[in-house]
């Protein structure tokens, strides 16, 4: 088994989730006797765990029904899901910024009409009095 492999079943599990947790919410405790000059190790294994509590904040909302416990369980699949979560964000970012420019440019159009949505006749005589005949 490869360390990554590891990492991430170590991440997965209850107890080091409770403990990331508490360790968040209290500052005195410690997932490492170091606090400072973390190994390469101990960043990929903060990484994991910070992965699996999103993933399993998710799992809890039932929001995405994509997300199962197997999934998160699969190292494959829970890559590929991240994949896809990753992509399904970037899109909903995109569509959200392209909203509030739509709506930008509308109300700066609002505001250049001051009576929008009304219309205004003028009667224009172009003909002199002396030819309308």
């Amino acid at each position: 088994m490869n360390l990554d492999k590891s990492l991430r079943v170590l991440a997965r599990d209850t107890y080091w989730q409770n403990i990331y947790n508490s360790s968040q919410k209290c500052s005195n405790i410690s997932l490492f006797e170091n606090n400072d000059n973390l190994s390469g190790i101990q960043v990929r294994f903060l990484y994991w765990l910070g992965t699996y509590k999103m993933l399993y904040e998710e799992l809890s909302t039932f929001e995405d029904n994509l997300l199962t416990e197997d999934v998160i369980n699969n190292n494959f699949r829970c890559d590929c899901y991240l994949i896809y979560r990753n992509k399904k964000q970037e899109f909903l970012c995109k569509k959200h910024r392209e909203e509030e420019l739509k709506a930008n440019l509308q109300s700066k159009r609002k505001k250049q009409f001051k009576h929008s949505g009304t219309e205004q006749t003028i009667d224009v005589q172009l003909r002199r009095e002396s030819e309308n005949g």
